[in-house]
């Protein structure tokens, strides 16, 4: 897909310390059959030579921006000097260890266009650490969902969203919970109205990584309790239910997480 008459695709990608990674990141955006995007990469004062990869990517091809944050101030401040940055009409995340399918942006913003949909997303799978297939994302898949639905039940990543800038007010979000940033703009997204509507393909790779941020279960759970009661403000007994839903459906997800290591560690 190569007209370029077709919408601008902004990719955020906040980038820390993952020289191992980040050139594989970098290279699933470049072989995308959509060329019609902009690759944003921002570096929140990395320590190895991920800023340097960076820059080197832009050097090559005039659609990467490499920009480098004054001083470290996490992953969700460099997401948003991304989005301010970003000037294409769909906005797509992406981690600096993560990938994309080659077909992605195609699929996605054929389907938004098509659908005229403020919010997309689609199905993920999970990779090791050394980029082997490991299993399909223990997220049950769900054609539409609304604020409501969302609420204790995280069922999408941000590296498969797509937004649409015309319709969607982008937040700018200051929060202390590492763990819980990209739930918390899932709901400021959906609680404009909006739903969010499935593609039923894994179009991202997310790379499991043992020690990361978002592989601690009791972390997550305390994090996603102080997004209910702090910050949706849903009430104590409200944000109870939505929590024990969290649970719930939270032990189902990291058996099945816990079964694919396994696998993978038979091997």
């Amino acid at each position: 897909m190569k007209d370029i008459t077709l919408p601008l695709v902004s990719i955020v990608v906040p980038v820390y310390n993952t020289e191992r990674f980040v050139q594989a990141c970098i290279d699933s955006v470049i072989c995308q059959s959509y060329t019609n995007w902009e690759l944003i990469l921002v570096d929140d004062q990395s320590s190895d030579k991920s800023f340097k990869i960076c820059q080197d990517a832009a050097d090559k091809d005039p659609r990467i921006k490499a920009i480098r944050q004054e001083k470290n101030a996490g992953a969700l401040e460099a997401r948003n000097r991304g989005i301010k940055e970003s000037s294409g009409k769909f906005l797509c995340f992406l981690d600096s260890d993560d990938t994309y399918e080659p077909a992605k942006l195609e699929i996605q913003v054929a389907f938004m266009l098509k659908e005229k949909h403020a919010v997309s997303f689609t199905m993920f799978q999970r990779i090791t650490e050394a980029g082997e297939f490991m299993g399909k994302s223990n997220v049950p898949f769900a054609p539409e969902i609304s604020y409501k639905q969302l609420l204790g039940n995280p069922q999408f990543s941000i590296i498969t969203i797509m937004l649409d800038t015309t319709q969607v007010s982008l937040p700018q979000l200051k929060l202390d919970l590492v763990k819980a940033e990209d739930y918390v703009f899932h709901l400021a997204i959906l609680k404009q109205g909006f739903k969010a509507y499935g593609i039923n393909m894994a179009l991202s790779n997310y790379r499991y990584r043992l020690g990361s941020q978002s592989t601690s279960f009791m972390g997550n759970a305390a994090d996603l309790w102080k997004v209910l009661y702090s910050i949706e403000k849903l009430g104590f007994l409200s944000s109870t239910f939505y929590f024990s839903r969290y649970i719930s459906k939270g032990l189902k997800k990291k058996m099945i997480l816990m079964s694919q290591i396994k696998q993978v560690q038979g091997n």
